[in-house]
């Protein structure tokens, strides 16, 4: 039998014909609607897989890797090869190839997604939300229903990183230059990232320290809020920050700058604040290694209740204090 050889040709017509979107949608995955933008589609199974596809479709991405693993990244090739370990190359292409040509849904998704894309920039949109206030709507959701303390909502309206989106709060991501470039948007009804957001992080400095010597990393914005609310180690120099429930490159690029800052500084510490779970240990596993990469030592942080995550733990006291 000759041996099989797959032209550079017939790759490029493969990696251009079949999105890695379709192939997650065969293998069960769901689109997560709430948490895709027009940049990358974000896919969940069950409770802990999530897998990130561009949303041109030709790359994927899972999150609890590395970003320099292999094993966690690839084309269409490569993350069929994750579903179907035993099975020849040969039979691979044949699978690749009968699917030439179909539109996974997340594609229907974007292309809507693009129609309705503002023409306002997140810091245009952003200048136009009201100032939080006691009494609205977003002040009892983030009090009551999320149960944050009034002291860590009050302060978090004074150092400008939460407005009120009249049905849902909206928590900024900023840029090097201080300009916001993104939101989380939380509310009753909504759980999503702002359309046109580009995910650094959420920024939340409670003190008025000058520098930040001790960094606490959590998944969402609410989270950090409440950690801070919990933390028996806040100082003065506590940033508590989140990564809107992922890491891309802008994400690692504001949190190595932070690490960068602080490595200098004496007793300087990344404390980890990810969910308790198996896809928090996984964000926490790639926090340990860019805190290792630049010299910062690293705590972690845990829910006291050893709830799920800080808010949670929030929820659980207010039940317990009714």
């Amino acid at each position: 039998m000759a041996r099989f050889e797959l032209t550079e040709n017939d790759r490029q017509k493969i990696v251009d014909g079949v999105s890695c979107a379709l192939i997650l949608e065969r293998e069960g995955y769901a689109l997560d609607k709430s948490e895709s933008t027009r940049n990358c589609l974000k896919y969940r199974r069950g409770k802990g897989e999530i897998i990130i596809v561009k949303a041109a479709g030709q790359g994927w991405w899972d999150p609890g890797f590395s970003q320099t693993d292999p094993d966690g990244k690839g084309d269409v090739f490569s993350l069929l090869r994750r579903f179907r370990p035993g099975v020849w190359f040969r039979d691979l292409c044949v699978e690749l190839g009968a699917l030439i040509g179909l539109e996974p849904e997340g594609a229907v998704f974007v292309r809507e997604q693009t129609r309705a894309t503002p023409t306002e920039t997140p810091a245009e949109r952003w200048a136009k939300k009201r100032t939080l206030r006691r009494g609205t709507d977003v002040w009892s959701y983030l009090t009551r229903e999320r149960c944050l303390p009034d002291w860590v909502v009050r302060r978090a309206i004074t150092t400008g990183c939460v407005r009120d989106g009249y049905r849902a709060a909206w928590f900024a991501h900023q840029d090097a230059s201080g300009q916001v470039c993104g939101a989380e948007l939380r509310g009753p009804d909504t759980h999503l990232c702002l359309s046109g957001s580009i995910k650094t992080l959420f920024r939340f400095k409670p003190g008025a320290a000058p520098q930040v010597r001790r960094m606490v990393v959590c998944e969402a914005a609410i989270d950090a809020l409440s950690a801070a609310a919990l933390d028996p180690g806040r100082t003065p120099d506590t940033l508590y920050v989140s990564t809107a429930g992922g890491m891309g490159a802008e994400t690692i690029d504001a949190l190595r700058a932070h690490l960068k800052e602080m490595r200098d500084l004496p007793g300087a510490v990344l404390v980890v604040g990810t969910d308790d779970d198996d896809a928090g240990n996984r964000y926490a596993d790639r926090l340990y290694d860019l805190a290792d990469d630049e010299g910062v030592a690293v705590d972690r942080l845990l829910p006291p209740d050893r709830s799920k995550d800080f808010n949670q733990t929030l929820k659980n006291m207010a039940a317990c204090a009714a």
